[in-house]
């Protein structure tokens, strides 16, 4: 039997590797890439891009597969976004940055699923993901 001051020391060190371990274990549903949009993120040449232009998603449903990358467009003045509701993506809700026109947000989605996203300040501009 160990003492408890060896027990302590053997649980607080196995629950320091979990903790550390837990999010290389687990990959995320979706990596966002850019978190600028002055500044584009590298994305893949094959990343699917979604044109935004005339107040709408010109491609409102993509079909993609798991671990491919979505970068959305504005090609018109008004400014726009991507903006996931809670649980679609994440656990709490997710809004890309707003992008003026010429810029861009692109995001990895990892695991397959249908992700629904809407413009924030344009809600009736909506779009859907599939991952397969």
């Amino acid at each position: 039997m160990f003492p408890a001051t060896k027990t302590r020391s053997l649980l607080a060190a196995l629950a320091l590797a979990a903790l550390c371990a837990g999010p290389a274990l687990a990959q995320d549903r979706i990596e966002v890439l850019t978190t600028d949009t002055a500044t584009p993120a590298e994305v893949p040449a094959d990343a699917v891009t979604v044109t935004i232009d005339k107040m709408k998603y010109q491609q409102p449903e993509i079909t993609i597969k798991a671990g491919s990358v979505v970068t959305w467009q504005n090609a018109e003045a008004m400014p726009h976004n991507v903006a996931f509701k809670a649980g679609a993506v994440a656990d709490e809700k997710l809004d890309g940055p707003m992008m003026k026109k010429g810029q861009s947000f692109s995001m990895r989605f990892n695991e397959p699923g249908t992700y629904d996203y809407h413009c924030t300040p344009h809600p009736f501009m909506k779009g859907k993901v599939i991952v397969e």
